[in-house]
């Protein structure tokens, strides 16, 4: 089953960062990883490096040499990578900048990953943005990364994302807090049922449900506001996961992120 991981819990190490690392570049040493020893037999994985600033993409050639992420292409745009190593590996890496015109980044991920579904794709960024992460989520992105993440939590989201993974950050659920209605207490207060407030296919329940799921709160809180137990809690979590297709509560908050009527606020009684 395909999960969705949070990368700032990747590591507790955050003084490794890659752009200090990249901005060391004279005198840089190999990143080390506790599991190092266990990943001496790991075969090779193709890897593609898209990197418009040269010394950021020198600095991740030099670490990307001390794992299986073997770097076949690298260049400032996905176009002279392609060029310099046409795909023949299925499934390969690509990792790719998307600073800079991050709409036609998500297209050519969509592209490929329509053409190779085997593809893996982790995005570079300098800054969250909920609507850009949303648009990368879409596209098929695997990960999404802030450059001033950790080497160590770098390479660990590489290995989640070979695995079949999703790496996405945790910041993102501040950001659906913010995108989301400033709801008090008293919009949890139960009301008639109103079906305009739900989206097709969910109950009025499942979608107030949702919304909490949305503010990030636990079963043992939704099952307090709503007088239920966590039990029935987590019945409707999972119709509510399966109904919208997503494999986690992560995904399910960014899809509510830009599914839910902005004035929702009906609730099943």
């Amino acid at each position: 089953m395909r999960k969705t991981y949070d990368h700032d819990t990747l590591s507790e190490q955050g003084d490794l960062s890659v752009s200090s690392k990249i901005s060391e570049a004279a005198e840089m040493t190999p990143c080390t990883r506790p599991n190092d020893m266990t990943r001496v037999d790991a075969p090779p994985v193709p890897t593609l490096l898209v990197e418009p600033n040269t010394l950021l993409r020198e600095g991740l050639k030099r670490i990307l040499s001390e794992t299986p992420y073997s770097l076949c292409a690298s260049g400032a745009n996905l176009d002279e990578v392609w060029r310099t190593w046409p795909p023949n590996a299925d499934p390969f890496l690509l990792i790719i900048d998307a600073v800079s015109d991050h709409e036609a980044k998500c297209e050519q991920i969509a592209r490929i990953k329509s053409e190779l579904p085997n593809a893996r794709a982790v995005m570079l960024v300098d800054q969250y943005d909920l609507k850009r992460l949303l648009a990368a989520f879409k596209a098929g992105a695997d990960a999404y990364l802030i450059k001033t993440v950790s080497c160590e939590v770098l390479v660990k989201s590489l290995d989640l994302v070979m695995l079949g993974e999703t790496v996405f950050p945790s910041a993102v659920l501040g950001l659906l807090r913010e995108h989301g209605d400033e709801e008090d207490e008293a919009s949890f207060e139960h009301t008639e049922e109103d079906p305009e407030s739900a989206p097709r296919g969910l109950s009025v329940r499942e979608t107030v449900i949702l919304r909490c799921l949305m503010e990030g709160d636990s079963n043992k809180l939704i099952a307090r506001k709503f007088d239920i137990t966590e039990a029935t809690v987590k019945v409707h979590v999972k119709a509510i996961l399966r109904k919208i297709r997503a494999k986690n509560r992560t995904q399910a908050a960014i899809w509510a992120a830009s599914h839910l009527p902005s004035n929702g606020r009906g609730m099943a009684r």
